[in-house]
């Protein structure tokens, strides 16, 4: 039997005392709540005590109106004030106040960032927050400053599924759950700077409005190392729980990550939070450390090499925001090679709020920024370090100040030639980091010899470890299509067939044959109508996919054909240049239109299910939802990387990314890859068959739990244990992922059957045991609509519908009269009426409870083999008629109701024992007394967030209790008023 509190809860308490946080564990302590009502989430004392201690010159009145401001801001969205109190924290506000020298603006401080040991640090478990429906009490908010910045979903590490569970309950806690969005309570997400999901031997982080499937491990506790924690929290094993309690709630980092690692991006639909991750930050420091050094013989710069899809841009963009905090006055320049680069880092630096970033229009603008502008933050292209014609190759000094520092993306391309060595000469003392999605080449040359070695990696394997991006499959197709020596010269002679033989060995001269060769119009119609086949079959929706092609030309050859073929909605997405003929120009799409077919594509409703490019968006593009690329284009090393990575990127359901590769990259991918070392490319793409052995293995494995797939009640029987269910629900996902990866290829079809069994045994089993944990979550679309199909045809309950209820008594009875036999039926029946007292417990919990040891008995009775499935049967009816009658043992009783009812058994379990005898007529009497003065309070609206009502309901009780004439101890008179409290929060609205 799982117990949160013990296993995760108690101990991350622990962990934040260890850390130096004050600690309030309502499990062993009274909590005095000073709230007034319970659906505020401010601790206004704690928070007014800072801000007095922060800024002792401050004036009442002032004071009064600093503390209203932060609790009264106001936005279109919870997430819109979510960014208004995250400026107000980093950037602090300002009050009218004469301080002697007459009436000034005065800067008022929320948080002391410079001295952390100034603010007030506070973790309290179970904290209550009413929402518009629900209550909800996270299991740990931890509150600095009386704001509660950080929430903890704390779940045992022996559940089935933790981390599903906990993150479930944290977007329920967000309204992120249901389309309503109404069961949750937003408010205590206004001030959120990290949600955090744990079960001792994981946890995984994000912040308010984190999709499920981007909360992220925190692996690394840099600059700490583990043994340092195994010293600072005195155990011999470091958890995942150790390791992010110390990264995100140390003092000193969590003030650190709220100034410096923290940004809003505008986008369409509102502000989206980001946060970094481990990678991210241990990236920034290792940096800053090197800066640091720089005097003490360090080279002049270094490289950060972080993979495809793991954050680059924003590392770029912390490093700015902490280098901008340390330094006087510093100018950071920005540079890349491409414009659509230079556009996207311009624009991520500006909607996440960056100062002021500036772009250099031309060569003129670049030179007159850096000569004269110290302090800005300018972006710009390599390519602007030209020389003029007057200047020949000397590149002038633009400037020798020390305190420039140089950002250059993707460095492993154009940055070693001449234009380097030009922004070399005209910023001699400038500090260089290159950022690099890919590898080093293994040879060590050009990156290294122009920017230092690596400031950090985060490799591959690691950002697959972490979910950060998911493993590349690639498949090579049409394989006949690869032609060679006279099928190539026939093919290229009826292509150019209007040509003459001149300028047929011209055209042949200034373009690659194969080249021509894939842009062969009866080629194109072959690929394109493959590519239409696999999407609509293979390709399960949202996904979509990208074309990439050979050329512009070509690119509008696909396009044509596979509108031609009724193929999925496609863009096409070519660059303008003026040299274009107007067949070409015609195709290029403005920019308002790129930014409609982008927006389009990653929206997952959106039209747009393919685009189709040639060189564009081949890098720094993000787009979730793709999860194919069909590949007909020569692309190596570096390039090929980049290209791909456009499929890595995670999204809910999507268990890969896939390379459909038309043009034979895949033939011989070692040599493509060749300049990188084997192990930082190893599992860069992974081919599609050697998903054919793990599946085999994955099935074995499932199959393994039972000795006859066919006897289905068998099967389900021997889930009855949890440890075995939880196990049997592991190895059924990991089958079911594999599936889904395969399928519709021939290598899944041994597996069908099988399959279809066992989600059989799983459907049922869940309905049986009332497991909520067995979802399909993970499985993927394609099987989860197949295991769906096949459960609805064989009669068993959706895996997401909840089972037939034993209150229902009609229904239940033909539910049970259906099974097979008494020893499916007595399970059935065990199974459904345990859950049932468990959702029903808090409406009486001495009857309930009552119930709960009766079926106990009974079960381990029928174990022994002390009682037979009928005499089980017959009894588990008694325990049912018991549950359905509530209403009548109420009337019996001279009660209204079974609510009455609930309150009786409440006083009777504490006032009925053998010292003290109560007569019943006194027990009813005193009932009634008691609910008159529940009710009578339960009327003032909203009372249940109300603290002052609810003390209010609590005196009365008391005073009922006195006056009763029982001799109760001060704990007993505690306890029931406690219980009845209790009572009328789960029985009146």
């Amino acid at each position: 039997m799982s117990n949160e509190y013990v296993d995760t809860e108690r101990p991350a308490l622990e962990t934040l005392a260890t850390l130096g946080w004050e600690v309030c564990d309502q499990q062993v302590e009274n909590w005095e709540d000073p709230r007034e009502t319970r659906s505020s989430v401010v601790l206004e004392p704690r928070l007014r005590d800072a801000v007095e201690n922060l800024n002792p010159w401050l004036s009442e009145n002032n004071l009064n109106q600093v503390v209203r401001e932060i609790q009264q801001v106001a936005g279109t969205s919870t997430m819109a004030e979510n960014e208004q109190i995250h400026e107000l924290l980093v950037r602090h506000t300002s009050v009218k106040q004469d301080r002697g020298h007459g009436l000034k603006h005065q800067t008022i401080q929320f948080i002391d960032y410079e001295h952390p040991e100034n603010n007030d640090f506070f973790a309290l478990n179970q904290f209550s927050v009413e929402g518009d429906i629900e209550t909800i009490r996270p299991d740990i908010t931890l509150f600095v400053n009386g704001l509660p910045l950080g929430v903890i979903e704390c779940k045992s590490p022996t559940v089935a599924e933790p981390r599903s569970d906990a993150l479930e309950q944290l977007h329920r806690y967000q309204n992120e759950r249901t389309k309503t969005g109404r069961e949750g309570a937003e408010e205590l997400f206004r001030y959120n700077q990290f949600s955090v999901a744990t079960w001792y031997e994981g946890a995984v982080m994000g912040t308010y409005g984190t999709p499920k499937n981007q909360y992220k491990p925190w692996r690394d506790p840099y600059p700490l190392e583990d043994d340092d924690l195994a010293g600072l929290f005195d155990v011999d094993y470091v958890t995942p729980q150790h390791r992010m309690l110390y990264a995100l709630f140390d003092h000193e980092r969590l003030l650190d990550q709220l100034r410096h690692f923290t940004v809003f991006e505008t986008k369409q639909s509102g502000p989206v939070k980001m946060v970094a991750r481990y990678q991210q930050y241990r990236a920034v420091h290792k940096a800053l450390e090197r800066i640091n050094k720089r005097s003490q013989h360090e080279a002049q710069g270094g490289v950060i090499w972080h993979t495809q899809g793991s954050g680059k841009s924003l590392t770029m963009l912390f490093l700015g925001l902490k280098l901008r905090r340390q330094k006087p006055d510093p100018t950071l320049l920005l540079v890349t090679d491409r414009s659509a680069l230079d556009n996207q880092i311009h624009a991520t630096f500006e909607r996440c709020g960056f100062p002021n970033p500036r772009k250099a229009e031309d060569i003129e603008d670049l030179r007159e920024k850096l000569s004269h502008n110290a302090g800005e933050t300018i972006t710009t292209l390599i390519q602007k370090f030209q020389t003029t014609e007057d200047e020949e190759d000397d590149f002038p000094v633009l400037s020798g100040d020390d305190d420039i520092y140089v950002m250059v993306d993707e460095a492993h391309r154009t940055q070693y030639s001449q234009l380097a060595n030009n922004m070399r000469t005209a910023l001699p003392n400038a500090f260089y980091v290159g950022f690099t999605g890919t590898p080093i080449e293994k040879d060590e040359r050009d990156t290294r010899r122009t920017f230092g070695n690596y400031v950090d990696t985060y490799t591959i394997d690691q950002s697959l470890e972490d979910d950060t991006t998911v493993e590349i499959l690639y498949q090579g197709r049409l394989a006949d299509i690869h032609l060679e020596g006279a099928d190539l010269d026939r093919v290229f002679d009826r292509v150019f067939r209007d040509y003459d033989e001149d300028e047929k060995a011209e055209i042949k001269k200034r373009y690659a044959r194969e080249k021509d060769l894939a842009e062969a119009e009866s080629r194109i119609k072959r690929v394109a109508l493959d590519i239409v086949e696999h999407f609509e079959e293979q390709i399960a929706p949202p996904f979509k996919g990208m074309v990439v092609t050979p050329s512009k030309r070509a690119a509008i050859q696909y396009k044509e054909t596979l509108d031609e073929l009724n193929g999925p909605e496609s863009r096409v997405v070519i660059s303008h240049d003026h040299n274009d003929p107007e067949t070409v120009k015609q195709w290029a799409p403005s920019d308002s239109e790129l930014s409609t077919y982008k927006e389009q594509f990653v929206d997952p409703d959106g039209e747009v299910e393919l685009l189709i490019v040639c060189d564009m968006l081949l890098t720094g593009f993000d787009a979730p939802v793709a999860q194919v690329m069909y590949l007909d284009k020569p692309l190596r090393e570096h390039n090929l990387l980049q290209a791909i990575a456009r499929v890595n990127r995670p999204f809910e359901d999507k268990n890969h990314g896939l390379i459909v590769d038309y043009y034979g990259v895949s033939d011989d991918l070692k040599e493509a890859l060749a300049m990188f070392s084997a192990d930082d490319v190893d599992r860069a793409m992974i081919p599609f068959e050697n998903k054919e052995p793990e599946l085999e293995a994955a099935h074995n494995k499932a199959v393994s739990f039972f000795d006859d797939l066919d006897d289905t009640e068998a099967c389900v029987q021997t889930l009855e244990p949890e440890d075995v269910r939880i196990e049997f629900m592991n190895a059924f996902k990991r089958f079911s992922k594999l599936m889904d990866i395969v399928l519709p290829d021939p290598a899944a079809n041994p597996y069908k059957q099988d399959l279809e069994r066992l989600s059989d045994v799983y459907g049922r089993a869940k309905e049986r045991y009332r497991d909520q944990s067995m979802n399909l979550e993970g499985c993927g679309a394609k099987v989860r609509e197949l295991i769906h199909d096949h459960i609805r045809s064989s009669g068993i309950e959706v895996l997401n519908d909840e089972p037939v209820s034993v209150m229902e008594s009609g229904e239940f009875e033909r539910h049970i009269e259906s099974l097979q036999d008494d020893e499916a039926r007595a399970s059935e029946m065990q199974h459904a009426i345990k859950h049932e007292i468990n959702v029903r417990y808090d409406e009486d919990p001495v009857h309930y409870q009552s119930l709960q040891e009766r079926v106990e008995e009974l079960i381990e009775k029928y174990k022994e083999g002390r009682r037979t499935d009928q005499e089980v049967i017959e009894e588990l009816r008694n325990v049912l008629d018991e549950m359905r009658s509530r209403d009548q043992q109420a009337r019996e009783k001279g009660l209204s109701d079974s609510t009455e009812l609930s309150f009786y058994h409440a006083l009777e379990d504490i006032l009925q024992t053998e010292e003290r005898d109560v007569e019943e007529e006194d027990l009813l009497a005193l009932t009634g007394e008691i609910v008159s003065e529940v009710e009578e309070v339960v009327s003032v609206v909203e009372w249940k967030r109300k603290v002052n009502v609810q003390n209010k309901l609590r005196k009365r009780v008391k005073i009922q209790l006195y006056k009763s004439d029982l001799e109760l101890t001060e704990e007993e008179r505690d306890a029931l008023t406690n219980k009845i409290i209790e009572l009328a929060r789960t029985h009146y609205e």
